[in-house]
């Protein structure tokens, strides 16, 4: 993976994440699989990271659930390439590998919450994802391929 800087403030994503998906601040079944993603991920990344972290794997889920929305590839690793670890310059190549696959079981952890939450009111959620998708302050954190 490739260290670059995360433009996103953690302000701003807790507020699409609340816009884009308020299901998933109250279904208790979500919040207890983000929360143990989050444990898992205990400093090695940082707090904008792993919000990140947390829309790429909102997106695909609702790519996953809803019509209409599929994944832009290029985006998408474009964003989850900018997951480095916070000491990746001090990381042997094979304490990186480490970091890379430990990164993805945590982020199919979090589609798998993220498609609990989904499971609640598909219909709503997908609702929801369109008008976040139609928000033009969530443009810069969006993956989905556009319409």
């Amino acid at each position: 993976m490739k260290s670059k800087p995360f433009a996103m403030t953690v302000a701003c994503a807790f507020a699409v994440l609340s816009m884009a998906a308020p299901a998933a601040a109250i279904n208790d079944e979500g919040a207890f699989v983000r929360a143990h993603a989050l444990d898992l991920l205990e400093d090695k990344l940082t707090d904008d990271q792993f919000t990140g972290l947390q829309l790429l794997a909102h997106q695909a889920a609702i790519a996953s659930v809803c019509v209409g929305f599929e994944l832009d590839e290029t985006r998408f690793l474009e964003k989850f390439g900018a997951l480095a670890h916070e000491s990746e310059a001090e990381m042997s190549d094979e304490q990186k590998q480490y970091f890379e696959r430990h990164l993805l079981v945590v982020y199919g952890i979090l589609i798998g919450g993220e498609l609990a939450t989904a499971a609640e009111d598909p219909g709503e959620t997908c609702h929801e994802a369109a008008e976040a998708r139609a928000d033009p302050e969530f443009a810069e954190e969006q993956v989905w391929a556009s319409e």
